[in-house]
């Protein structure tokens, strides 16, 4: 009986070992694309079973500044990218909860020969968690290929440009033809509610996923981006020729680099047959796509302890609660100023709105409400799809005036809407309670006679607010608060601040040449591929 006993024992352990099937894991985190992936090429390289796995993870997911239409916007994504694995015989592995557990149960289980994944370490958390990872690898001994993108000094003096220009220059990495099949189970895919995550109500909101990104960058580089980044534009033409691809850089549908090489492709073109405003709009767009990368880039160099990601307010701004009806008043788009609240209002519904409107909502709660930073800008966070934490709390740290090397930005709401919406389309569109009133009183409805007012049905302070705040008196109050004496030392993310990124400021003409002349055919093609 012993014997059979340690034979049974025995015959387990083999069964066992036979059963660790040694996996090459590909950890999917904001990269969620199998074209230009350096990850996934490795984890092919490795051979045998791969597994292409993403973890939902809920202490991301329950943070104050995340919300529904984020997840959903990232399901969509995921959901895309599992079709072009299993077009090519495999699918994605999907698990939640806290990274290093799901890898240790996976260990555990089946044994992971090694590990691929490209790091992010833009945030203290996500620094962190590359951190756990890395130790935890070294500590089983597996084998760790981490993809770390440009790695070069960003300071005054660095050329950083250059560096990423370089990066931007090689060619993209081929999708693989064919994967294995996926050896272990997947988990079912989660829905919202499982991390808390409430109903926002975002009807216009944009749809995820590579296939819909191409689709956006095939329009943008076809006509649709002719008038983009001009100056003097106002809201509707602004939204008219936005690129609209920042929430699929933000989840890595595609890579900056398909990006950048399909507008350069297209710039060539268009310099070639003499079309010198679309030229020049392309221009304007690759140098914007430098600046967000150098943000993301100067986010992981600075230090933050602040579970919000902003710097310590050293104003002594109030931090409003839920109920507070300043807050509640800004949230929902009735503060009484129509350019702010239809920016609010567009912001709601659609999840996307230009950075410049955006900033204008931040710097009215914190500056003439004189909000605490904090509960703001996580909810103007929770609104806007393409949250990106490292860079969206960069900027913001900017407009509320916690940043040393840049003033606080503190517009004029009025004067910004008379500037950037003179015929009150934007206005009208998202506030139909005013929409019948004449241009000349739509953008400060309080300075209209009460005839204009009641000749079509409008009673301030019940069909529309009235002012929460006397805005000039509101603005200078704030300037004098936020003086220099009052920000004595420096704050973290002041590295980025509005000045020049060290991007060459040549012309359109002498740039195109230089790039015609450097830059090899196929380094410059690029054949708008989704997913397939």
């Amino acid at each position: 009986m012993p014997q059979l006993i340690e034979i049974y024992r025995l015959s387990q352990s083999l069964f066992y070992i036979c059963s660790m099937t040694e996996l090459n894991i590909i950890w999917f985190r904001r990269d969620l694309r199998v074209h230009d992936h350096a990850a996934l090429a490795s984890a092919c390289a490795a051979g045998g079973q791969i597994v292409p796995l993403f973890i939902f993870e809920p202490n991301y997911w329950q943070r104050a500044d995340t919300s529904e239409r984020q997840f959903e916007f990232a399901v969509e994504s995921l959901a895309d990218l599992d079709r072009a694995l299993r077009q090519r015989g495999s699918q994605l592995c999907l698990r939640s909860g806290v990274v290093t557990e799901v890898l240790s149960r996976l260990h555990a289980q089946h044994g992971i020969a090694s590990l691929h994944f490209h790091s992010l370490g833009n945030t203290p958390a996500e620094a962190e968690q590359d951190r756990q990872v890395r130790t935890w690898a070294l500590k089983v001994g597996i084998p760790l290929r981490e993809h770390t993108g440009i790695q070069h000094s960003i300071s005054p003096h660095s050329d950083w440009d250059t560096a990423w220009r370089r990066h931007m220059r090689k060619p993209r990495i081929a999708a693989p033809a064919a994967l294995p099949p996926l050896s272990i189970p997947s988990e079912g895919w989660p829905i919202a509610s499982d991390f808390g995550l409430e109903s926002d109500g975002c009807p216009d909101r944009q749809t995820g996923g590579r296939t819909n990104a191409i689709l956006q960058l095939r329009w943008f580089l076809s006509g649709g981006g002719r008038n983009a980044g001009k100056a003097n534009l106002s809201i509707t033409a602004c939204e008219a020729t936005a690129s609209r691809l920042s929430a699929h850089l933000t989840m890595g549908s595609v890579s900056e680099r398909e990006v950048w090489q399909a507008a350069m492709k297209a710039q060539a073109a268009l310099v070639t047959d003499g079309d010198e405003t679309f030229a020049t709009a392309l221009h304007r767009f690759t140098e914007k796509l430098a600046k967000r990368s150098r943000r993301v880039q100067a986010s992981a160099r600075v230090s933050l302890t602040d579970t919000s990601l902003l710097p310590v307010d050293i104003h002594n701004r109030e931090e409003a609660s839920l109920a507070d009806p300043r807050l509640s008043a800004w949230t929902n788009g009735k503060t009484g100023f129509p350019l702010l609240d239809a920016s609010m209002r567009c912001l709601q519904a659609t999840g996307h709105l230009e950075s410049s409107l955006r900033s204008m909502l931040l710097s009215f709660a914190t500056c003439h409400l004189w909000l605490g930073p904090v509960r703001p800008a996580q909810v103007l966070a929770q609104l806007c799809t393409d949250f990106a934490p490292a860079m969206y709390y960069g900027s913001a740290s900017q407009v509320i005036g916690l940043s040393k090397a840049a003033p606080p930005y503190i517009p004029n709401p009025v004067r910004q809407s008379l500037s950037r919406d003179p015929d009150g389309a934007f206005i009208r569109k998202w506030i139909p309670e005013i929409a019948e009133l004449p241009d000349q009183y739509l953008h400060a409805p309080w300075e209209a006679p009460k005839s204009a007012l009641s000749a079509h049905g409008i009673i301030l302070g019940q069909s529309y607010p009235m002012p929460l705040v006397d805005h000039v008196a509101a603005a200078r109050e704030a300037k004098r608060r936020l003086s220099p004496d009052g920000a004595s030392r420096p704050l973290p993310f002041h590295s980025i601040a509005r000045k020049p990124l060290g991007i060459r400021r040549s012309t359109i003409g002498r740039n195109m040449t230089a790039k015609r002349s450097g830059h090899s055919p196929i380094q410059l093609s690029f054949d708008l591929q989704s997913q397939a």
